[in-house]
């Protein structure tokens, strides 16, 4: 990060993006001297907060930085889409962590150019920077990668006597314990909406009893590999004991869930946690600004964080890791790489990332800005996460980035919204899910 890059964010400015096609190259003091850059992202709150602060950073980084803010499907198909152009209309994409296996033959692999500029690397949670990682290239930089983790409130727990859950058991417990104990407070919240809300929620709970959703080579004594994911990893493995297992909770715990949690996804999950509608609930850590950021709500400043609480059998606590990062596509005019590279360098550098924070997001990759004690008043999930990264509490292996990421999403959200819905029996909608993707596994000749 050049000195006027770092007078520029200090000075509180941040940026924007648009179509850079013959625009002026970066200058050698770091600037976009004139150069504009085109970036396509999500509606998620680092995005947002660019948006927020982008008029400051077109006027003092000297250049035109436009955001194109998309829908999470939409996003999608036009990255796709942008891959069979013959020059890509961005500079750079926003990339959800499960999409590299998908993506990996459509984007740059970053490491000459990180070589080349000796970029240091190391104030990066490990697990982010790893996650942007696909057999042995760096396709992204972690722009906001940020866990699930688990969300509880402390004065409803202490004021019925309850310790904060380290396992499932105990979270079904507290759930049981509180459900309409203080009005209009359910036990708990979470994403039960069908498709891909609810299939989500189920591998990363998965992961917490210790199993990936795919048959993954161990890594160490309690992980997986998904560096370089090989076809004979790739046979389902969602009807197991544990799978089961899962669905029996999920079923259990339906009785102490929010109203509504069959048509619940991820920002209606989060406002009924900022409205105090539940006294505890899964969450990206990033939005936990739905309520510290918000003084009225009855949850600031009284939420506390764990990892996500293990299964009964599982000796370790995991978050799952998922976000977003920015990556170059790798159709890309050759003219714009490096211009589109120092524009993800700032963006991800460790000034940009504090200037989010200070606008509405609460998500940092990087020890430097987590340990910093305003981020720390404003977003004590951030910290918490820093924390869970130097405890090695993190883990991106319960959701693979593989192509058939989004058909198993779609396949066991529906299976187990039949099941939730008293339409199916926990056995047979994991059987059902294990048999449509293995099915789809076979129809893309993976195996």
């Amino acid at each position: 990060m050049t000195r006027k890059w770092r007078t520029i964010l200090a000075s509180g400015a941040c940026l924007a993006l648009g179509t850079a096609m013959g625009a002026a190259p970066v200058s050698a003091d770091g600037s976009l001297g004139g150069a504009t850059i085109r970036i396509i992202g999500l509606g998620d709150p680092v995005f947002n907060s660019m948006q927020t602060i982008q008029a400051q950073l077109n006027e003092l980084g000297g250049g035109t930085l436009q955001l194109e803010i998309k829908g999470f499907d939409v996003l999608h198909q036009q990255v796709l889409l942008n891959s069979q152009a013959g020059a890509s209309a961005y500079d750079l994409v926003a990339v959800d962590l499960p999409q590299f296996g998908e993506y990996k033959d459509l984007l740059m692999d970053l490491t000459p150019m990180i070589e080349a500029a000796k970029l240091d690397l190391s104030d990066f949670q490990p697990g982010a920077l790893a996650g942007g990682q696909q057999v042995g290239m760096q396709l992204g930089l972690p722009l906001q990668v940020h866990p699930e983790i688990f969300a509880y409130r402390t004065d409803i727990f202490e004021k019925y006597g309850l310790n904060p859950p380290q396992t499932t058991t105990d979270l079904l417990d507290a759930a049981k314990t509180l459900h309409n104990k203080e009005p209009n407070m359910a036990g708990i919240c979470w994403n039960g909406q069908r498709g891909t809300p609810l299939g989500q929620a189920f591998l990363q709970i998965l992961g917490s009893y210790g199993q990936p959703p795919i048959e993954l080579a161990q890594k160490g004594e309690h992980d997986f590999d998904i560096s370089d994911i090989k076809p004979e990893n790739m046979r389902p493995q969602l009807n197991t004991e544990k799978g089961l297992q899962v669905a029996q909770f999920l079923n259990e715990l339906h009785k102490y869930s929010a109203p509504g949690v069959l048509n619940s996804a991820w920002g209606d999950t989060y406002n009924s946690m900022a409205a105090g509608a539940c006294a505890m609930g899964w969450v990206w850590s990033g939005y936990s600004s739905t309520w510290e950021a918000d003084p009225n709500s009855p949850a600031k400043g009284k939420m506390a964080y764990l990892p996500h609480p293990r299964g009964p059998d599982s000796p370790v606590n995991r978050s799952t890791i998922g976000g977003w990062y920015l990556a170059i596509p790798k159709n890309i005019d050759p003219a714009r790489a490096q211009v589109a590279f120092d524009a993800m360098v700032f963006l991800t550098s460790a000034d940009a990332m504090l200037k989010y924070t200070e606008n509405g997001t609460c998500v940092s990759n990087r020890a430097s800005v987590s340990n910093d004690p305003s981020v720390v008043e404003r977003c004590p999930a951030v910290k918490a996460v820093q924390d869970f990264s130097d405890q090695g509490l993190l883990a991106a292996w319960q959701r693979p980035g593989i192509p058939q990421i989004q058909f198993i999403y779609d396949t066991m959200g529906a299976e187990l919204h039949e099941m939730l819905s008293g339409n199916k029996a926990p056995q047979d909608a994991v059987d059902a899910g294990q048999k449509a993707v293995d099915r789809q596994m076979q129809k893309d000749g993976v195996y």
